[in-house]
């Protein structure tokens, strides 16, 4: 990939995450904000009444851009199929003759995770093809879809925590990793590109202040809606919670992963 096609990409993918900002952010506090711009006594009278419908009812997320197989789910699945292609066609078939076997290993069972990751995602197939849950997965799976990661935290805490690390802090880690007498394969392929920090930087950026908050329990919690700006909603705004953080961190996940194979790829030639 050529410098030139990564920051048009780049480009285009902040465009994206702004976004997902700006109509989380107006979809998430909409009725708020509709209350603030009419001053008529007797539209905000029935505003007053209606903040129980809204409790009930309001996720605070739009359905079309959060919800599963739609907008932001999409992109990771692009992201993911082309990560997949690029893995078995560019790298592991085309240029098996350049690694060690060991590292081909290493290889293999990179792409099986990445396999995973997407299967995962679609709850393998069941998002698109509409199958009844086994009745296992509905006794185990804390939302009844057949996946693992719904399982238990282990399946969805330790491979997200794996995934930030690897997206989120390579470039500390290959700093790390050049102290021991590692082969360049190895060290190019933990950080094949230096404009991939930019990335990382995006991912970090929707990962700490969430992070910070909820590692020393700063969150004081949800009540009931109501018309004025509580705590809890400056705390959603400032980690980013008016929008489905996790999701967006997932997309970051595969965009990160999609470019680091392309530039591994690049590196190798």
């Amino acid at each position: 990939m050529s410098n030139t096609n990564f920051k048009f990409q780049f480009r285009l993918f902040i465009i994206l995450i702004i976004f997902l900002l700006v109509e989380g952010f107006f979809y998430y506090y909409s009725y708020k904000l509709a209350y603030f711009c009419f001053e008529e006594l007797s539209f905000k009278n029935k505003c007053n009444t209606a903040f129980t419908f809204f409790d009930k009812s309001r996720n605070g997320f739009n359905p079309l851009i959060w919800n599963e197989t739609k907008l932001v789910e999409s992109f990771q699945i692009l992201f993911l199929v082309l990560t997949i292609y690029h893995l078995i066609k560019n790298i592991i078939i085309k240029n098996k003759h350049k690694f060690s076997k060991v590292f081909l290993y290493f290889l293999y069972f990179y792409t099986l995770g990445i396999i995973y990751f997407f299967f995962e995602e679609i709850s393998w197939g069941q998002h698109y093809f509409k199958w009844k849950t086994n009745e296992i997965f509905m006794i185990l799976n804390n939302q009844g879809e057949t996946n693992i990661h719904n399982i238990s935290n282990i399946f969805d805490q330790l491979p997200r925590g794996i995934l930030t690390l690897w997206c989120g802090f390579s470039i500390f880690l290959v700093k790390f990793l050049k102290l021991f007498s590692l082969k360049k394969t190895y060290i190019d392929f933990v950080f094949p590109y230096e404009k991939i920090k930019y990335i990382s930087i995006i991912l970090l950026i929707f990962i700490l202040p969430d992070l910070f908050v909820d590692q020393f329990n700063l969150h004081p919690g949800y009540s009931n809606y109501t018309y004025t700006i509580n705590l809890a909603e400056i705390y959603d705004l400032f980690t980013f919670n008016f929008i489905r953080l996790s999701e967006l961190q997932e997309l970051i996940f595969t965009f990160y992963i999609y470019h680091h194979t392309l530039f591994f790829k690049e590196t190798l030639r």
